[in-house]
């Protein structure tokens, strides 16, 4: 007997995206790499708390009991709320042309239905129209009028607690029904190619737009040694013009190829298999004044915000770590992470001043984080604000330096700390940390200070440890990449290997 198979909006967009990943997504549903890492875990779980909070706008609504492992059995009660006489109905299902459905919001007006879907973003995207536009289809298909169609999204402007609204409802409508006569033929080719083998889909662009696809590295043919797609910031129409040329690999590119200072110290890297630094290195060194504090900031950007005057996403410093290196090469360290419960501003603000003062530099990793932190405590902590615009004038980008004079062929195109580090100080790489990365690290930041009920109380001191690990380690790492610009940059600024 032939197996039938059913899609769903979240199957039906992935197929929109490529027919190769819908099949392994049905045929293969426990691949690893359909298994969330703790980071993509923390987003799908935003998106649920913006979504349970979502449905505080619509009081008085029928909430159909929704089992994602028995989806259909939402079918049957959602009919019979609607021949109840509800008139909005959260997580209303629908089962029409092999598609499944849950609609967040479904609010009877007039002689019609108002779908409103809800989004954990501050705008409405254009991956989020199929997604609309999918869930209009099943329902008219199940005898619904649809009049309208909303994407419900957070407000941007809205400022905790109670400053303009949380949320805003933007019509869709013109753009999902543009979109709809396109639905009934693609769900069929889908099913269609469901019922198959694993279908021929050539790589390319849609492999990561509008999502990256999970199974990008079953397709993917193997990346050959410093490919030119390396090239820092190379456009589409460089880089067609680079492999038109029959160009694949950097060391390929012909010595009078045009290229930006970048790319060229880039392809002297791989051709000499070494460490390129530029002249001028040595100068830029001389005009930063010891003391010189290496900053990092860890933030928080809750989907919903919970510190007054915060916004949506809105970025907040919770926690630092600076470590000072002095001119006769003592390092000094301090470190502060906020304990909650209340707003952590005013507590990381006054830390902040005090291990910074008496800095003459201080140096970040991608300065304009740390730039926006330090203006965003001035704003929150007024009595704090005069040392800390101070310090804002002495910041600058320890990745701008490296950018502009060195270049190592184990960075592979990329000046991100975690790709540096590893190429220069093997011994001082992220892997032996419990926390290895800012995504996790703002994640795990927000529980533990917004939603610490959700933590047992045994599992905060062994976090915070990891959390202050990860900081500390950002900032010993600029120490001591700082040290070894000073071993690489004679007043001669020669060209030389880093063996």
């Amino acid at each position: 007997m032939a197996r039938t198979y059913r899609l769903s909006k979240s199957r039906f967009t992935a197929g929109l995206q490529c027919h190769r990943q819908l099949w392994w997504k049905v045929h293969e549903p426990r691949a690893p790499e359909l298994r969330p890492d703790a980071a993509l875990q923390a987003v799908f779980d935003m998106g649920n708390r913006v979504g349970a909070r979502a449905r505080e706008e619509f009081p008085n609504a029928v909430l159909i009991d929704f089992d994602y492992r028995r989806p259909l059995d939402s079918v049957k009660p959602t009919r019979q709320a609607i021949d109840a006489g509800a008139s909005v109905i959260l997580e209303a299902s629908f089962f029409e042309d092999d598609i499944f459905v849950a609609v967040d919001a479904l609010s009877k007006e007039g002689e019609g239905w108002v779908i409103t879907e809800v989004k954990a973003t501050t705008r409405v995207k254009p991956q989020h129209i199929p997604d609309a536009a999918v869930q209009a289809h099943v329902v008219e298909k199940a005898g619904l009028p649809v009049v309208r169609v909303e994407l419900m999204h957070l407000n941007r402007e809205h400022r905790h607690p109670d400053k303009g609204p949380l949320f805003i409802r933007a019509d869709i409508s013109a753009d999902v029904a543009a979109f709809r006569s396109d639905i009934a033929g693609e769900a069929r080719a889908q099913m269609q190619m469901l019922a198959g083998e694993l279908p021929d889909v050539e790589p390319g662009a849609h492999c990561t737009s509008p999502y990256e696809c999970p199974f990008l590295d079953r397709c993917a043919a193997p990346a050959p040694d410093h490919g030119v797609d390396e090239l820092n910031g190379i456009r589409a129409k460089k880089l067609d013009q680079l492999r038109e040329a029959g160009i694949e690999t950097v060391d390929q590119i012909p010595s009078d190829f045009p290229l930006e200072p970048l790319w060229a110290r880039h392809r002297a890297a791989v051709l000499q298999e070494q460490l390129i630094v530029e002249p001028g290195l040595h100068e830029v060194l001389a005009d930063f004044r010891y003391p010189i504090a290496m900053l990092d900031f860890e933030t928080v950007g809750a989907a919903l915000p919970v510190w007054d005057g915060c916004s949506p996403f809105g970025s907040v410093p919770v926690q630092f770590s600076v470590h000072t290196l002095h001119e006769d090469g003592a390092v000094s360290h301090s470190a502060y992470l906020a304990d909650g419960p209340g707003d952590p501003r005013p507590g990381v603000a006054a830390a902040l001043v005090s291990a910074l003062e008496g800095a003459q530099t201080i140096l970040a990793w991608h300065a304009s984080v740390e730039k926006r932190c330090l203006s965003q405590l001035a704003e929150a902590c007024p009595e704090h604000a005069p040392a800390l615009r101070e310090a804002l004038g002495k910041v600058d980008d320890l990745l701008v330096v490296f950018k502009n004079h060195l270049y190592h062929p184990d960075f592979h195109g990329s000046f991100s700390i975690k790709n540096v580090v590893p190429a220069l100080l093997p011994n001082m790489a992220y892997d032996d940390l419990d926390v290895s990365d800012g995504q996790l690290a703002s994640a795990l930041l927000e529980q533990l200070l917004c939603r610490p009920e959700e933590l047992p109380e045994a599992q905060k001191p062994p976090l915070q440890t990891q959390l202050t690990a990860y900081s500390t380690h950002d900032t010993a790492v600029m120490v001591e990449l700082f040290k070894l610009l000073g071993t690489r940059s004679p007043p001669t600024s020669p060209v030389i290997s880093s063996t």
